[in-house]
């Protein structure tokens, strides 16, 4: 579809049905979770069904999105926060219809942000924001760290479970640190890289049991879904494309087109986070957390 096409479509729900930009944080961990081609994928699939659709990547170096995609890095936050370009110009529009921003820079400039500095960056970030119907996270994971991650700011949480026996202690370490010191009682799991929903079943009881004997049967965790272990998902990274255009009609580009439709049936949130003042003021947290344990580590 053309961008004209796109945009006017996307100006038309806004005015029909006025809808909040629903943010999802993908949080994996060890064992090959495959996290960072899941939040690609997917925010290609939620693209395909015309949804407006933007990643926010913590993540820097040779395997983040940008790198993934083999796309121009441009401009990055720390030329924003110099004011040497806008948060609009650091965004990249990429080939398969999606936005995306990265919010990787040195914790000790966005740690030193004052109190107008922070309304100011909140502000450009609402402003790129305002016809976004996903933010998709590719969120650092949760650790005894201590330092948070975005998954705070975001209105679903989404684990994302492997087969191995670091991905399942990862997965219980995230849900428990976001619900013990956070408050968070709903967990969306997704297994990625198993061979069959029985086998995803399956590990999704062994988190669900651990969570619920540790931190109480009162924690919510839903199973939204599998993707299957599928090599056309590597070969695609290789190629700089998602699985979905690579290799429309294999199992993973169909799984993620069935999950990309389960999440547009998701209920709204009852409560709506300030999407810009909430992101931008757990970014400076993180950083400043983050800074202190470098600066006395």
């Amino acid at each position: 579809m053309p961008k004209r096409w796109q945009d006017q479509a996307a100006g038309l729900r806004q005015m029909v049905s006025p809808t909040h930009c629903r943010s999802i944080s993908l949080c994996g961990g060890r064992g090959d979770s495959g996290t960072t081609t899941l939040v690609i994928n997917l925010a290609a699939a939620l693209s395909e069904r015309q949804r407006e659709v933007m990643i926010v990547d913590e993540f820097t170096g040779s395997q983040n999105v940008s790198s993934r995609l083999h796309l121009s890095h441009g401009f990055t936050l720390e030329h924003v926060l110099r004011h040497e370009a806008t948060l609009a110009d650091s965004l990249i529009e990429t080939p398969q219809g999606f936005q995306l921003l990265s919010i990787a820079g040195k914790p000790q400039i966005i740690a030193h942000l004052n109190d107008a500095e922070q309304h100011w960056l909140a502000a450009e970030f609402e402003a790129i924001t305002e016809y976004v119907d996903y933010l998709l996270l590719d969120t650092r994971p949760m650790g005894s760290n201590g330092i948070p991650s975005l998954s705070l700011a975001a209105d679903d949480v989404l684990v994302v479970l492997s087969n191995r026996a670091e991905s399942l202690t990862d997965a219980y370490a995230t849900i428990k640190q976001l619900a013990q010191e956070y408050a968070r009682r709903d967990f969306r799991v997704l297994v990625n890289r198993v061979e069959s929903l029985g086998e995803a079943m399956a590990l999704f009881d062994r988190l669900r049991s651990v969570c619920q004997q540790f931190l109480g049967a009162s924690l919510g965790l839903k199973l939204v879904g599998y993707v299957p272990e599928d090599t056309k998902l590597n070969r695609a990274t290789r190629l700089g494309k998602t699985v979905l255009e690579a290799f429309p009609d294999t199992e993973a580009s169909m799984a993620l087109r069935q999950l990309a439709d389960v999440i547009l049936r998701w209920i709204p949130p009852k409560v709506a986070h300030d999407s810009a003042g909430h992101f931008v003021h757990r970014l400076v947290e993180s950083s400043r957390l983050l800074h202190e344990r470098l600066h006395h580590g």
